[in-house]
């Protein structure tokens, strides 16, 4: 059975990174609209604030996306499918499995594929395949297909605390329930359990006098901490034992998520059972275990009570 969090791994272990990491403002790859697609998880920590961000800033309608399926299949814990059926295929890339386009991309790659994936359609090869590229990337030299009343989610200004914020998030918070599903001893998961908190405990007090996290408007570290902040609620909680408090105990924070979830593009990207079924179940092997059912709740219907 696959992992439950080095599923989501989005960095590959390969060595021929630079194939996956190709960038629009070093002139590597083209802006040009209805050119690429991106591959992303409905569950996944590191793809949907991608997916978000495409659809907040309307470039949707010039860069296509596919969600892959939630399972891994049965005895395959190192592949991604597009559907159900291990025939089913992307309607736009005509590929099956990820590693088809990884393998577009390097012939010798034989290394888990990862999303999300930004794959070129011309060649269906993965050109980016890192997360916070792929967000600093689309937020910066994509502006000009941005739709008119997108909001300015990477202001110059603003740009050094974005990207601080945006890295102590990933470090602090996303990374953090991976690197728990690997602990072997009582003293580190309580290192990771209490530096978890005590981010959730600065990141509460930092919104008690902000709407979002720098100010009244909305910026990129505020999709990824609510990203973060969904799957804490619904499965690392449980999960990754990270109980200490819960995501209700935060009052600003629970605030703070559930104005996010108003947004649509927060909204419309964010599935709670897929969620909890790939964390939970993991493959589309039978149940025999407690700890693959899904859980009943927690009640959803809390983040649309406001």
């Amino acid at each position: 059975m696959a992992d439950n969090n080095a599923a989501c791994a989005w960095h590959p272990r390969t060595k021929e990174d630079s194939l996956f990491e190709k960038k629009f403002t070093t002139g590597e790859l083209p802006v040009e609209p209805n050119r690429y697609h991106l591959v992303w998880g409905r569950f996944c920590p590191w793809a949907t604030p991608v997916a978000i961000l495409i659809d907040l800033m309307g470039l949707d309608k010039v860069i296509s996306k596919t969600a892959i399926y939630n399972l891994r299949h049965s005895g395959i814990d190192d592949d991604w499918f597009f559907g159900a059926s291990e025939m089913d295929k992307d309607p736009v890339l005509g590929t099956s499995r990820l590693s088809e386009n990884y393998k577009q991309t390097d012939p010798q790659f034989d290394q888990r594929p990862t999303i999300p994936a930004l794959i070129d359609v011309k060649t269906g090869k993965v050109v980016n395949n890192n997360s916070d590229d792929l967000m600093n990337e689309l937020s910066t030299a994509w502006q000009k297909y941005f739709d008119a009343d997108a909001p300015d989610i990477f202001p110059n200004v603003q740009s050094e605390a974005i990207l601080q914020l945006d890295d102590v998030i990933v470090k602090d918070l996303t990374a953090i329930p991976g690197q728990i599903s690997t602990v072997t001893s009582q003293q580190d998961y309580e290192k990771l359990a209490n530096h978890y908190f005590d981010r959730l405990d600065w990141l509460e007090e930092r919104l008690a006098t902000n709407r979002f996290l720098l100010g009244d408007k909305i910026t990129q570290p505020d999709i990824r901490l609510f990203v973060d902040l969904v799957r804490f609620d619904l499965v690392f909680y449980y999960q990754s034992k990270l109980n200490k408090r819960r995501l209700d105990d935060y009052p600003n924070l629970w605030r703070y998520a559930r104005d996010c979830y108003r947004i649509p593009a927060f909204r419309n990207n964010t599935d709670f059972q897929a969620i909890k079924e790939h964390f939970y179940q993991v493959s589309d092997d039978p149940i025999t275990s407690l700890d693959r059912v899904l859980p009943t709740g927690p009640d959803e219907s809390r983040w649309s009570a406001f």
